[in-house]
């Protein structure tokens, strides 16, 4: 992880030099020395990628790396701190000639100084020591481990696993049947999940050993060597031992001569079991001939970019097991045979079940069971603990197996990966904000003119793709929603974090003492008392604060203002703030902010506009008991952030009059107002970069506002030039054939909306990039009429709760490109258009709750539909 300090610490200097290079007047040189230092630094940090655990000195060396980037990191926060506070002390034109700024300036001058020595003494210690050479010449250690951990690993897979049966077969039926051309099939999965004891099943299966005249199998690894896999491949070939005699002798090329002679004109299974990178099927693809008679390669990984990247056959991606295999394979491996006592039955399907449905995990606590007692007292103590009888230093596989892929990571990834360990256990994690906080924290790369919240889902399927995190779900656009990680992953998560000190997670009872880690995760049930926490902990260290926890007021105040270069803070919803700590005003590091608000807060201070490096601010507040006399708050000091990318201004937390600034940088935007649209049409422009727009009207009374008002606030749409996705509660769309929104919109919702007879679905029709649209509650639209040509890239149509909607016609070319069709709690609504199921793009129709001729209708005609169709019954 001292990569990523000190890459976090270069960029983060080359931006502070460009933003605020007034604060550093006097010390400009010496932070641009310090900058270089730090490049060059960088140059042993790459050479050493990979062997720290081999050596201790240079895991020692690289950890002194660590700690001295921190603590420049912890210089230069701290001066800029100090020089603001000082500005805001001192009179204008005063604070640059005096005594206590010139004082700063020597203290920080020495402390960078100091902190370039030591930079110099360990970038020279390299030679004393020989950590050059050290940190390069581990190649055959690096493999000897890799193979032990491999030999490891065989005395914990199962020969029989269950829960096998329906991918075995569908595995099969790939190997055996289908295209004559040479083909490469994948088994995907994360690490423990089964994937080589699948694959060695089907090896061994009489089908397949029948089908195929030649077969081998090799086992490849992270530090794999070309001439040793094509050496143990042409080791399993049928060739008489006297033309073996010079195998070991041969080149790569030579090797890869032999063995494609010698699987010429034969139909040939090759197994190549867990390979980590594409080069590996680069490297050896020539030696494999297509004799168009069936030959397959079968490799696993736990990268889809290897599956992809060796064949355009989709890769089998291996499910987790469910709760009976689970319980099956754990029976099976503690009593071998024998039959589980009645007693025990319900305790062991609780500790199966905290396995998660990874094989792995339940092979290696079965077989640590299998040896114990088998007593209710005994295995109660499993519970809760199962992660840590697993991971327990005295036997180690499971984390060594898992952390391979960590370890395998680019070092672009490993700061994002660890980062999932901040989140409680079984968290569904929201990847918005799991985005909005890897940006935050400054892990995301600039990559060319690609906005930074792509990057990041980039980053995020990356991981997804290398089997480390799950798709919890995904959005109708296809996009990711929600995301997860195993425990067992969590926890090396947390293990490696601590070490690193990147992250510390605390619990009401597991503090102890020195805490240094950069970013503190508050977890626990009850009320966590934060005051204990200062007693063990150096505030200055600290950048990020996410608490999942309940705190008092009192305590938090008292707690957050000892950490004031801190870059994130996460207060999530269970932490109701009857006041704002006055601290956060102060914290101008501040890059991340989540704040819940009650109701007796009606003032956000304007001295948040102090806050000039916030990138993302979520303010929540209380449930709003009455829509005509709302809790009006002020929030203009907001407005002044020009940094701010992401604005969520949810529950009665209306837009300022007369806005002064532009936030050029503003990407999203939530809010709720108490405006009525004429007044809010004027103040959009000051927004004119905004991607995602979510507007909520409070007052109801707007629908009988005159039609001109809400033609205004749909021009005023039109200066966003780059708006993509629009949310709109409560508006009215008038009938006019003048009024349209922005040809832009890709996403558009309208929720409690009235859709004027005649002139609503005719606007919503002209929108020629439109893919996804939503109509929730919307009024008084009696008949939809789709005309043709109309929304030609439309894919997602969500019609829920119209209760208005009598009829629907559809017209012969539009919706053409519908792939998913939802109708929810459409009353009236007694027939669907037959168009409709002409569509030939058209994937899934769920029609819920419908009414009684509607259902019966679908449900005659439901064999003749070429889509999937769902159909919930009325209640």
């Amino acid at each position: 992880m001292a990569d990523h300090v000190v890459n976090s610490l270069v960029e983060y200097l080359s931006q502070q030099l460009e933003k605020e290079a007034n604060f550093f007047g006097g010390v400009e040189d010496q932070v641009k020395s310090l900058h270089r230092e730090l490049r060059l630094i960088n140059i042993f940090l790459e050479s050493s990628v990979g062997k720290r655990n081999e050596h201790p000195i240079v895991k020692e060396v690289v950890g002194q790396i660590r700690e001295v980037a921190y603590e420049a990191e912890d210089v230069i926060d701290t001066f800029i701190l100090k020089v603001a506070e000082h500005k805001k002390r001192s009179l204008m034109g005063r604070m640059l000639s005096s005594p206590m700024h010139a004082k700063m300036l020597r203290d920080v001058g020495r402390k960078i100084a100091r902190i370039k020595n030591e930079i110099n003494e360990i970038y020279n210690n390299r030679e004393r020591y020989g950590i050059i050479e050290r940190a390069t010449e581990s190649v055959d250690a690096a493999a000897a481990a890799a193979e032990a951990l491999h030999k490891r690993r065989r005395e914990v897979e199962e020969d029989d696993v269950v829960g096998f049966v329906d991918d075995s077969s569908t595995v099969v039926e790939q190997l055996i049947e289908g295209d004559r051309k040479f083909d490469v099939i994948s088994i995907i999965g994360m690490g423990g999940l089964g994937k080589t004891t699948l694959a060695r099943k089907i090896y061994n299966n009489v089908c397949v050993k029948r089908h195929f005249q030649c077969c081998a199998w090799v086992y490849v690894s992270q530090d794999f060597r070309t001439r040793e896999l094509l050496l143990k491949i042409l080791k399993e070939m049928p060739i008489p031992d006297q033309r073996r005699t010079l195998e070991d002798q041969l080149g790569v090329d030579e090797l890869k001569e032999k063995l494609f002679k010698c699987l010429l004109r034969k139909r040939y299974l090759i197994v190549m079991d867990d390979i980590w990178n594409t080069e590996v099927w680069d490297e050896v693809r020539s030696a494999f001939p297509d004799n168009m008679n069936g030959s397959r390669i079968l490799i696993t990984s736990r990268i889809k970019e290897v599956a992809s990247h060796a064949s355009s056959t989709p890769p089998y991606f291996l499910p987790f097991l469910d709760k009976d295999e689970s319980w099956e394979l754990f029976r099976k491996k503690v009593f071998r045979g024998r039959t589980c006592p009645p007693e025990l039955a319900t305790l062991g399907r609780k500790i199966a079940d905290d396995c998660r449905g990874l094989p792995l995990s339940i092979v290696v606590l079965g077989g640590l069971l299998a040896n114990k007692e088998k007593t209710y007292r005994e295995w109660s103590k499993l519970i809760g603990n199962v992660n840590w009888f697993l991971t327990d230093q005295a036997n180690p596989i499971c984390k060594d197996i898992l952390a391979l892929s960590y370890t395998n990571l680019p070092r672009r990834l490993q700061p994002c990966f660890l980062y999932f360990g901040v989140y409680p256990e079984d968290f569904g994690i929201p990847v918005r904000q799991l985005i909005q906080l890897w940006t935050a924290e400054g892990f995301i790369q600039h990559t060319g003119n690609r906005s930074i919240e792509d990057v990041a889902e980039d980053y995020l399927e990356e991981l997804i793709d290398r089997s480390l995190i799950q798709v919890g779900s995904r959005a109708t656009d296809g996009g990711l929603k929600r995301c997860r990680i195993h425990d067992l992953l969590r926890d090396l998560c947390i293990s490696e974090s601590k070490e690193d000190k990147f992250l510390e997670l605390l619990r009401a009872g597991n503090l102890s003492f020195p805490i240094k880690s950069r970013r503190l995760s508050f977890h626990g049930d009850g009320s966590f008392p934060l005051y204990n926490v200062l007693n063990f902990f150096d505030p200055p260290c600290a950048r990020s604060l996410l608490l999942f926890c309940k705190v008092k007021d009192r305590d938090l105040n008292l707690f957050v203002e000892n950490f004031k270069l801190i870059r994130v803070l996460n207060l999530e919803r269970c932490i109701v703030l009857h006041s704002i700590p006055k601290s956060i005003e102060t914290m101008i590091h501040l890059r991340y902010l989540r704040i819940t608000l009650s109701e007796s807060v009606s003032v956000i201070p304007d001295s948040f506009g102090n806050l000039r490096n916030l990138e993302t601010l979520v303010i929540e507040g209380g449930h709003l008991e009455d829509e005509y006399h709302p809790v009006i708050r002020r929030v203009s000091g907001i407005f002044k952030l020009q940094r701010l990318r992401n604005l969520y201004l949810k529950e009665l937390l209306p837009l300022p009059y007369h806005l002064d600034e532009v936030l050029w940088n503003l990407q999203v935007l939530s809010t709720s107002t108490c405006w009525y649209v004429g007044e809010l049409a004027g103040e959009l422009d000051k927004f004119p970069c905004v991607r995602e727009l979510e507007i909520k009207f409070i007052y109801k009374g707007l629908f009988f506002e005159d039609d001109n008002k809400a033609v205004h606030f749909l021009e005023s749409l039109h200066h966003l030039h780059y708006l993509q996705k629009l949310t709109i509660d409560a508006f009215t769309i008038p009938p006019s054939d003048s009024i349209s929104f922005p040809l832009t919109i890709t996403h558009l919702t309208l929720e409690n909306t009235r859709l004027a007879e005649g002139g609503g679905m005719i606007v919503l029709g002209n929108l020629p990039n439109l893919r996804i649209l939503k109509l929730e509650e919307c009024y008084d639209i009696r008949n939809l009429h789709v005309f043709g040509d109309s929304v030609p890239r439309l894919e997602v149509l969500e019609l829920r709760r119209l209760n208005d909607v009598k009829e629907w016609k559809q017209e012969e070319g539009a919706m053409t490109c519908l792939r998913y069709l939802v109708i929810e709690s459409c009353r009236e609504l007694t027939m669907l258009p037959p168009e409709l199921w002409s569509l030939t793009a058209l994937q899934k129709v769920e029609v819920l709750h419908p009414n009684s001729e509607l259902e019966q209708m679908l449900r005659e005609l439901q064999m003749t539909f070429r889509c999937k169709l769902v159909i919930g019954s009325a209640h």
